[in-house]
C-alpha cells in the first residue's frame, strides 16, 4: 500500500507538474504575442501621428502663405487704386481747363471776327463801317484767320476727347481690378480658412494618437511586468518539476 501510495502521489506531482509547466509555458507565448502585438501598433502609431505632424506643417505653411498673399495683394491694389484715382483727377482737371480754353479761344476769335458770331450776338451792337482803299495790299495774301482758329479749338477738342477716353479706360480698369482682387480675396478667405481648420482638425487627431500610443506603451509595459513573473515561475519550477529528482524519498 505504501508504494501504491507513494506512486500515486509521484503521479499526482507530475500531472500538476505537466499542467502547471504547460500553463506557464502557454502564458509566456501569449504575453510575448501581446507584447509584439503591442510594438507593431505603437509603431503605427507613431508612424500616423508623425503623417499628421507633416499635414498641419503643410498646412499651417499655407495659411501663412495665403496671408502674406492677402497682404501683398492688398498693398498692390492701394497703390493701384490710388493711381487710377489720380489718373482720373488729372483726365477730367485736363477736360476741364481744355473746355474753359476753348471757350476763351472762341469768345477771343469771335470779338476778332475770326469765329463766325451766333445770330443773337449780332443784336448787341455794330461797329462803324470802314473805308478801304480800292486795292488793300492785304488782298495780295491769303486770309487764313477764320480757319486757324478753328483748327486750334478742333485739335483742343480732340485732345479733350483723348482725356475722356483715358478718364473712361482708367475707370473701367479700376473696376476690373477691384473685382479681381475682390474675388481674390474672398477666394483666400475660404482657403485659408479651410487649411486652418484642416490642421486644427488633424491637431485633435494626433493628439488622440498620442493618448493612444501612451495607452499602448503603458499595457506593453504592464505586459512586460507580467511576462517576466511568468518566466520567474517557470524558472522556479524547475527545481521540482524538470531539473530534481522526482522520486519521493529524495524530495
Amino acid at each position: 500500500f505504501r508504494l501504491m501510495h507513494e506512486q500515486t502521489e509521484e503521479d499526482d506531482h507530475k500531472d500538476w507538474c505537466d499542467q502547471a509547466l504547460g500553463k506557464t509555458n502557454a502564458s509566456i507565448v501569449d504575453k510575448k504575442d501581446k507584447i509584439r502585438e503591442l510594438g507593431l501598433e505603437i509603431d503605427d502609431t507613431i508612424a500616423q501621428a508623425d503623417e499628421l505632424l507633416v499635414d498641419m506643417n503643410a498646412a499651417d505653411d499655407m495659411v501663412g502663405k495665403i496671408t502674406a498673399h492677402m497682404k501683398e495683394a492688398t498693398e498692390i491694389r492701394e497703390i493701384g487704386k490710388k493711381e487710377n484715382a489720380l489718373a482720373i483727377k488729372d483726365a477730367k482737371d485736363a477736360q476741364t481747363a481744355i473746355a474753359n480754353a476753348i471757350a476763351v479761344l472762341k469768345e477771343h476769335y469771335k470779338d476778332n471776327s475770326e469765329v463766325p458770331k451766333e445770330s443773337w450776338e449780332f443784336l448787341q451792337g455794330r461797329r462803324a463801317p470802314v473805308t478801304l482803299p480800292e486795292e488793300p495790299s492785304t488782298w495780295d495774301s491769303a486770309y487764313t484767320a477764320v480757319a486757324e482758329p478753328e483748327g486750334i479749338i478742333a485739335v483742343l477738342e480732340q485732345v479733350s476727347a483723348d482725356f475722356a477716353q483715358m478718364e473712361s479706360d482708367t475707370a473701367a480698369q479700376e473696376a476690373s481690378d477691384k473685382e479681381a482682387y475682390d474675388e481674390d480675396m474672398k477666394n483666400c478667405d475660404v482657403e485659408r480658412a479651410r487649411r486652418g481648420k484642416e490642421s486644427e482638425v488633424k491637431g485633435q487627431e494626433r493628439q488622440r494618437l498620442l493618448e493612444k500610443q501612451k495607452d499602448y506603451e503603458l499595457e506593453r509595459k504592464r505586459a512586460n511586468s507580467e511576462l517576466e513573473a511568468t518566466e520567474q515561475y517557470l524558472r522556479d519550477l524547475q527545481p521540482a518539476c524538470v531539473t530534481g529528482d522526482s522520486t519521493y524519498v529524495d524530495r
